[in-house]
């Protein structure tokens, strides 16, 4: 029980020492609480004090160089305006001259545009002479060829007539023989039928006178017998001429027949070689008229596209042409900005220093007194 309550006296002692070391603790914290606030609102002041030496520094640095910077930048606007407006002047000179040299371009281009189109309608005018020239040629040697088949012809017409001619002078000349034949054979069959007559008579009478009675009438008989026999001959033999000479003149007839049959034929070869030439000379002229009239509509279809080309070739021309250029002006002159306003940096003051927050001494001397007490209360001392 001893051993009890003196632990309890002793816990009763280190709580009142303890209370006694928080106090002496907490009047501590208070000195250093106070000394830190004091220091602090000496720094405050100080840090209050420089921060308006240099705002005052800085606010005069800032009105220096923003004037030096402003002035600086526009006298480097002023000469950059400057200089812009050279090269403004020069690049437009540039493109005045680009554009001279563009219109002079195209004028050349237009030129060379013109002067082939002249060159290719002159070619095409002279490929329309040239063909025409060439179907005169062809016309004049299809008609030469034409008048030299009238001649070739002619002559062969003329040569024809005159073999008809030749063979109706060799008919008529074979006829007026034959019959000349005929009619001399006539003559000379009468001629000598009289003779043979005479002769039969004086026959006749001489039987008559040197005879007498029968011998006279046979003598007389046989005289007229002979007549009769000698004119029967006679008759015979013309007969036979005559048919002879009937059978010549229808062999003359039928050759003289056939020769003019040939002629005609020949004449019918002549004409149709003639109508042929002919036929022939309008078939080529028709195909001259009908080859030009196709070439000068091609030469027309020719020139109608050789004029859409120099269409085409204009227009690319005129594409290819700059525009006149346009100066634009310069860029507005430079002007200083309007004068900036400064406002003097607010002054500063020094920071508000709280008061120290102060530890109550008594507090914890108290409490370890309470504590003893307590616990010297709780003790068993019996």
């Amino acid at each position: 029980m001893a051993i009890g309550a003196i632990f309890a006296g002793v816990s009763a002692v280190a709580s009142i020492a303890g209370g006694i070391a928080g106090s002496s603790q907490a009047s501590k914290n208070n000195a250093t609480a106070r000394k830190n606030a004091k220091a602090q609102k000496k720094f405050n002041k100080e840090v209050a004090k420089r921060t308006n030496e240099y705002n005052e520094k800085r606010d005069a640095v800032e009105q220096a160089n923003y004037h030096a910077m402003r002035d600086y930048s526009h006298k480097t606007s002023m000469k950059n305006w400057r200089r812009g407006k050279e090269l403004q002047d020069f690049a437009f000179a540039q493109q005045l001259r680009q554009f001279a040299k563009s219109n002079e371009i195209a004028a050349g281009q237009f030129g060379l545009n013109q002067e082939a189109a002249e060159q290719a309608f002159e070619g095409q005018l002279a490929s329309v002479e040239d063909m025409f020239l060439a179907n005169q040629f062809q016309g004049e040697s299809s008609l030469g060829a034409l008048q030299d088949v009238y001649t070739e012809q002619g002559f062969n017409k003329k040569e024809q007539d005159i073999k008809l001619l030749g063979i109706r002078s060799k008919q008529n000349l074979g006829t007026a023989s034959i019959t000349n034949q005929i009619d001399s054979l006539m003559t000379a069959g009468s001629l000598q039928k009289q003779a043979t007559l005479v002769e039969g008579l004086l026959a006749e009478g001489k039987s008559s006178l040197g005879q007498a009675g029968k011998s006279r009438i046979k003598a007389k008989q046989a005289s007229a017998a002979a007549l009769q026999r000698g004119i029967i001959g006679i008759e015979r033999e013309l007969t036979g001429k005559r048919t002879q000479a009937g059978i010549e003149l229808a062999q003359l007839n039928a050759e003289t027949s056939l020769a003019i049959t040939g002629v005609g034929l020949n004449l019918e070869r002549i004409n149709s070689a003639i109508e042929s030439a002919e036929g022939e000379a309008e078939y080529n002229g028709r195909i001259m008229s009908a080859n030009m009239k196709s070439f000068i509509d091609q030469t027309g279809r020719n020139i109608d596209e050789l004029i859409q080309q120099k269409k085409y070739s204009d227009i690319n021309t005129q594409a290819s042409m700059m525009l006149e250029p346009e100066f634009s002006g310069y860029d507005p002159k430079p002007k200083k900005p309007p004068e900036r306003e400064f406002i003097e940096s607010m002054e500063a003051i020094p920071g508000f220093t709280p008061a120290p927050a102060q530890q109550s001494v008594w507090a914890p001397l108290i409490s370890g007194i309470s504590q003893g007490m307590g616990t010297m209360a709780s003790a068993d001392f019996s």
